[in-house]
């Protein structure tokens, strides 16, 4: 099935075909990637291993081979392209995959000197996550907790996510609730994979990236014709419950692509309805409705020029009730992404994009008795250029880049109503070998925002290879966060709760300055160990607190700092057979030594597969267990943050 099959006209073309086989075994092997990254051509083999497919003719032009279970290849096309035979070496863990997030660039997950995280296609199919907050919620290290205002709080390795840059295709999402990208928004029908980075990453990325990145990958059908509808029906309530199937969630999906000649067209839409969830007990969100719509279209002008359009409508519709109050939300958010990538005949690349969102956000509170109580909308529009230089020299590679965006943010919530911030920033990055066994990331950023002074954010990372199992990794960055619009702005009163949030317009840009250092121990077939340690120091944290009952804000302590250890292992025990596990300890503390609220000191899980050899069936089961802990709330009687084991 092909991705693109026919030039543009007046292009020399050239035939690509063959078979891909199994190293020892000699057999074809189906369903296996192949994919041109500089004309965007891709190819799925059919049954019998074998693919063709016509390119626009380019002698340096490369062809990316890959299948789970094994090993990557990558072949130059400066020869002859037809009746190829390409023999792959069965692996079984995702270290083949290429990975982009934590140097920008495509690479080999194996050979990235910054340590990555990957959750594969496999792994989100047998979580059964219908978002990615409950995927990621799955893992250790992580939890997800809710705030007394029904919004979803993630935090990775104790670190909030609002110092967690989230990123969809490697591009920020816009439009935040309580500061924070709303990940059960997301859907994981249409993941591809994720990728993440933990530690400071804002010599690439800028704010917001200053304890770590996840990157939401989608997927693009490598078929030129397909149609795909599923359906699906499940619980919502985090307790069980003895009415059965009477409430729960339905999800509907829809995925469609179609090449016409040079264009690649693809739709997907998503609709979710869940009913009666009650996991907010005194919110009481009775039901939501999530309605997505995802389109691309993907044009190969020639082998130097591609120009893609991606474009994203999100609706979301939320109803509660309660003795006190009545609530809706509706929340609606608009992207639109211009892309091109030129390829210059001299290696260099050349790639920029021009991106609109938008994000809009109406909360209404209304009596049992019909008293509308509270009628906001909060509204915000991000407009940002982005473009890239980057070329190889043999192994090393170079980029450079800069960024140019503009956001304005307009709420009731907030002081004056409406607020603009303009960004300017430049970035590079030397990716360079010594020696063979040392490889290198050497990179700066400097961001230039219209309030504070400019941020100079660096980064090196090193990786020591001591033999083909073997390899040590270590990074050193440092990070920042502008305060948000709601953080400095914010006056909202929660009538619901009987609390006032004010703002303060004084917050200073929160600094971190991270380490990190880990060993890997990397078996192809049987199992992979590794193990990494963290340190990170933060400066002018900013955090929740009650200035008196009733009335909170926001400050900055002058120090703190997080600190801990994750181990995580996987095990190949046959060839239908696999397990991983993950251990993480976790110590994060302000400057006067004491814990930071909600850190869960201690978390592990584990997850079994099996898939029958000859068959299409499987199975899996995943268990994750925290260590005991004190939760810190906000108490409406007392209109404070109090302990759970308080009353």
């Amino acid at each position: 099935m092909l991705l693109l099959t026919i030039p543009a006209l007046g292009e020399a073309s050239q035939i690509v075909s063959g078979r891909v086989v199994d190293t020892a075994t000699k057999a074809g092997i189906p369903d296996v990637n192949l994919f041109i990254p500089s004309q965007k051509i891709g190819v799925a083999t059919d049954k019998a291993g074998a693919f063709h497919f016509t390119m626009l003719k380019d002698e340096k032009a490369k062809l990316h081979v890959s299948h789970i279970g094994y090993t990557s290849s990558t072949i130059r096309l400066n020869g002859s392209t037809e009746d190829m035979i390409i023999a792959l070496d069965e692996t079984f863990f995702e270290l083949e995959d290429v990975v982009v997030t934590s140097t920008r660039t495509e690479k080999l997950h194996r050979h990235v000197p910054v340590a990555t995280e990957v959750i594969s296609k496999k792994d989100i199919i047998d979580s059964g996550a219908l978002n990615v907050a409950e995927l990621l919620s799955s893992r250790s290290g992580v939890s997800l907790q809710t705030s007394v205002d029904g919004g979803s709080m993630l935090n990775i390795l104790g670190m909030d996510s609002r110092y967690i840059l989230i990123l969809v295709d490697g591009q920020p999402v816009t439009g935040k609730f309580n500061n924070r990208v709303q990940l059960d928004h997301i859907s994981t029908s249409d993941v591809q994979k994720v990728e993440i980075i933990k530690g400071p990453n804002s010599s690439l990325y800028g704010s917001e990236a200053m304890a770590g990145v996840v990157n939401i990958i989608t997927s693009a059908s490598t078929s030129d014709q397909s149609l795909n509808i599923s359906a699906r029906y499940g619980g919502t309530e985090n307790k069980l419950t003895n009415d059965g199937l009477n409430h729960g969630s339905s999800s509907y999906r829809l995925g469609w692509t179609h090449t016409f000649v040079t264009l690649k067209a693809s739709l997907n839409a998503d609709m979710e309805k869940m009913e009666t969830d009650k996991e907010i007990q005194q919110i009481e969100i009775d039901d939501i409705h999530k309605q997505s719509l995802r389109g691309r279209l993907l044009w190969l002008m020639n082998a130097d020029h591609t120009l893609m359009v991606n474009g994203t409508v999100y609706n979301h519709d939320e109803t509660g009730a309660s003795q006190l109050m009545n609530t809706e939300t509706f929340i609606d958010r608009t992207t639109l992404i211009l892309t091109h990538d030129w390829q210059m005949r001299n290696g260099w690349l050349w790639n920029h994009a021009l991106q609109n969102h938008n994000y809009s956000r109406n909360y209404v509170q209304t009596r049992p008795w019909g008293d509308v109580e509270r009628d906001d909308i909060t509204q915000e529009e991000n407009i940002e250029y982005e473009g890239m230089l980057k070329k190889k020299f043999g192994l090393n590679e170079f980029n450079v880049g800069l960024e140019f965006s503009q956001a304005a943010y307009v709420s009731d919530r907030v002081d004056n109503g409406a607020q603009t911030v303009s960004s300017k920033s430049i970035f590079g990055q030397f990716d360079v070998h010594f020696w063979g066994n040392i490889n290198a990331v050497i990179g700066t950023r400097l961001d230039m925002y219209n309030e504070d002074e400019p941020v100079m954010s660096p980064r090196i990372g090193i990786m020591y290879t001591f033999n083909d199992r073997w390899k040590f990794r270590s990074t050193w960055g440092k990070g920042f966060r502008t305060p948000s619009f709601m953080e400095r702005f914010i006056d909202w009163d929660h009538v619901q709760f009987g609390y006032r949030v004010q703002g303060n317009p004084d917050l200073k840009p929160e600094i971190s300055n991270g380490y990190t250092a880990g060993v890997e121990y990397y078996h192809p077939t049987v199992y992979q160990v590794s193990l990494m340690m963290y340190y990170t120091t933060f400066k002018n944290l900013i955090e929740d607190f009650a200035i008196e009952p009733a009335l909170l804000s926001y400050h900055n302590i002058e120090k703190a700092v997080y600190k801990g250890l994750e181990i995580q292992g996987r095990w190949r025990a046959s060839s239908s057979l696999v397990a991983s596990w993950g251990l993480n300890i976790i110590d994060n503390r302000d400057g006067d030594g004491n814990i930071i609220p909600n850190t869960q000191p201690l978390s592990a899980y584990c997850r079994g597969s099996y898939q029958a050899p000859r068959h299409g069936w499987g199975f899996s089961t995943r268990v994750k267990w925290v260590g005991a802990y004190t939760p810190e709330e906000y108490d409406p009687d007392s209109g404070t943050y109090i302990h759970a084991t308080e009353t």
